[in-house]
């Protein structure tokens, strides 16, 4: 009898290694059926489609300025130019700081040999510069008029504020998205196929224009505090555009 038991557990196991391929090829076909129906759709061929482009834009007001300060020095001994950019330097941020609404860093610093005609060093020259932020433009002003008593103005910028270009952004994607299902109207009536979907759509935001530079020739002697300078932001155009296209359907033959 258990000579008998055994033979008979040998045979249920050799029976189970035998259905294990043929159980993996039913699973494996299975899951091959299921996945032809997706296959097929993302394979299918599209008619009656249409691309089209829709855009907004629009003038945003230049709401923040950026401006860059730098001192400047010379001289035969190099130490003694350093120290006086770092004097010009500590003198500048003790002056910012008691202005809470501007933002500021410290940038650049650089020093080179000055050569005459023979090629020999005859001299040092260093500068380093300070950098300027902030959407409080007049009071900006007023702070730049008393950092000329020692300091040049190398740039000015203005651009919108990073909340500002958010707004807008949200505002013209809206009017893009409208103007482009206007598209769709207008294209809809020449097509026998009422009834449409989108099969694709894009947004780009990155249409707008770069900061508005003014250079060095803002830039005042430094001898005393000068007067503010006068500054007009002016407004960046920045531009939405929406891509997609369209497929003109009848329900009735699907």
């Amino acid at each position: 009898m258990q000579a008998a038991g055994r033979y008979l557990e040998t045979g249920k196991l050799a029976y189970c290694h035998m259905l294990k391929p043929v159980l993996s090829l039913a699973l494996a076909l299975w899951g091959f059926c299921l996945t032809l129906p997706v296959y097929a759709h993302n394979d299918e061929v599209l008619f009656n489609t249409v691309n089209l482009q829709a855009q907004a834009e629009r003038d945003i007001p230049n709401d923040q300025m950026t401006v860059a300060l730098v001192t400047e020095h010379d001289g035969s001994d190099a130490a003694r130019v350093a120290r006086m950019i770092n004097q010009d330097m500590a003198w500048a941020l003790e002056v910012i700081k008691k202005h809470p609404f501007a933002q500021y860093q410290t940038k650049g610093y650089r020093t080179w040999p000055l050569y005459d005609a023979d090629q020999e060093i005859t001299g040092w020259h260093a500068l380093q510069e300070v950098e300027l932020a902030g959407s409080n433009m007049e009071g900006l002003s007023g702070l730049i008029g008393k950092l000329q008593e020692k300091m040049q103005v190398r740039e000015m910028s203005f651009s919108p504020t990073d909340a500002t270009r958010r707004k807008i952004e949200n505002e013209l994607i809206l009017e893009a998205m409208q103007a482009f299902r206007e598209r769709i109207g207008i294209v809809r009536k020449t097509m026998d196929d009422k009834n449409y979907r989108i099969i694709n759509l894009t947004i780009n935001t990155g249409g707008h224009q770069p900061p508005v530079f003014y250079e060095r020739a803002l830039a005042a002697s430094a001898t005393a505090e000068s007067p503010p300078p006068a500054v007009q932001a002016g407004t960046s155009r920045m531009v939405v555009t929406v891509n997609g296209s369209v497929q003109f359907i009848d329900e009735a033959r699907k």
